[in-house]
C-alpha cells in the first residue's frame, strides 16, 4: 500500500520543447515574484501514475528593431491548457513544480548571458547561432531537470528539496543581469 501511493504522488517528467509562437496558445511568462498555483494547470488530468505535469518550454526569436538592431528574445514559458494536476496534490509538490518551472528561466538567463557575448552579421547568422546555443543550453536543462527529480525523488524528499529550491534561486539570482528577455545583439563590422 505504501509503494502504491509513493507511485500516485510520483511527479511526471516535465515537458520541454521549442515551439513557435503562434499567438493562439494559452501561456504564461516566468515573472519573478508571480508563482504558479494550482489554478494555472488546466490540462486535462492524464492517467498515469503522477500528481501534476508541468508543461514548458523556451520561446526563441530574433527580429529586428525599429532602430535597424537585431534583438534575441528568450523568454521562459508555461503552457496552462497543457499542464495538468490530480486530487494528489500539495504545496510542496506545487513549489517543486515551480522549481522546473524556474529551472527554464535560469537557463534562459544562461542563455541571454551567452548572446551577450556573441557578434553576429546578419539576421540570418544570427538565428543560426541562437539554434547552436539553444540546442546546447537545451541539453543542459534537461539533464539538470532530470538531476533535480532524482535528487528531490520528485519532491518527495523534503530536505534535499529545500536544498535544491536554495540552489535554483540562488542560481537564477546570480544571473539577475541577464533578466531582461532581449538582448541586442553585437554586430560584426
Amino acid at each position: 500500500m505504501r509503494l502504491y501511493i509513493a507511485l500516485l504522488l510520483l511527479v511526471s517528467c516535465s515537458n520541454t520543447s521549442f515551439t513557435q509562437d503562434d499567438g493562439n496558445e494559452e501561456k504564461m511568462f516566468w515573472q519573478k515574484g508571480r508563482r504558479l498555483t494550482w489554478d494555472d494547470y488546466k490540462g486535462k488530468k492524464q492517467k498515469r501514475f503522477a500528481a501534476a505535469s508541468t508543461v514548458y518550454s523556451m520561446y526563441r526569436t530574433i527580429y529586428i528593431n525599429a532602430d535597424k538592431n537585431i534583438v534575441a528574445s528568450v523568454k521562459a514559458v508555461f503552457y496552462p491548457k497543457d499542464s495538468w494536476k490530480n486530487s494528489y496534490i500539495d504545496d510542496a509538490l506545487l513549489a517543486h513544480e515551480q522549481r522546473h518551472f524556474d529551472i527554464v528561466e535560469l537557463y534562459a538567463r544562461k542563455l541571454r548571458k551567452q548572446l551577450n557575448e556573441i557578434k553576429v552579421k546578419d539576421k540570418n547568422d544570427a538565428e543560426q547561432k541562437l539554434d547552436s546555443l539553444y540546442t546546447i543550453i537545451d541539453k543542459e536543462m534537461d539533464a539538470f531537470q532530470d538531476k533535480y527529480d532524482e535528487d528531490t525523488d520528485y519532491s518527495m524528499a523534503h530536505d534535499e528539496q529545500h536544498t535544491w529550491i536554495k540552489k535554483i534561486d540562488a542560481d537564477i539570482e546570480s544571473l539577475a543581469t541577464y533578466q531582461n528577455t532581449e538582448v541586442r545583439l553585437k554586430k560584426v563590422f
